[in-house]
């Protein structure tokens, strides 16, 4: 039962991004393990993490990372995210969709793409 409606919001703050995420592999003909990644663009709510849940994250956080939220669930397996040149890996979700009817991942910061016109 969702007590909640968050669409709005979502769609109000809402921005496209890159979401890559790993699929199941196979055995090419010469017995090698052919892992394959699906690109997809998708829009959900990227927003920067406060300094008090970083404070409070005991280095687990940092100003880099972002929350993610959605209206639909995404992959948590070996999913990545591209979002203003930088490179996030997804870490967690929030386990609060069927009361909020959103999805709410934890974006842990890996690179940029370019130093010169990377973005926070």
């Amino acid at each position: 039962m969702q007590y909640f409606d968050f669409s709005d919001l979502i769609e109000k703050y809402s921005t496209e991004f890159t979401a890559i995420s790993g699929s199941e592999g196979s055995y090419d003909d010469t017995g090698t393990y052919q892992y394959t990644k699906t690109e997809k663009t998708l829009t959900g709510a990227i927003i920067g993490i406060s300094d008090g849940k970083i404070y409070r994250s005991d280095g687990t956080l940092t100003d880099r990372d972002k929350y993610l939220f959605m209206a639909e669930p995404i992959p948590l397996r070996d999913t990545e995210v591209i979002y203003k040149n930088n490179r996030y890996r997804v870490e967690e979700q929030v386990e609060n969709a069927e009361f909020t009817g959103v999805y709410q991942y934890t974006l842990k910061y890996v690179s940029a793409f370019k130093a010169e016109g990377a973005q926070r």
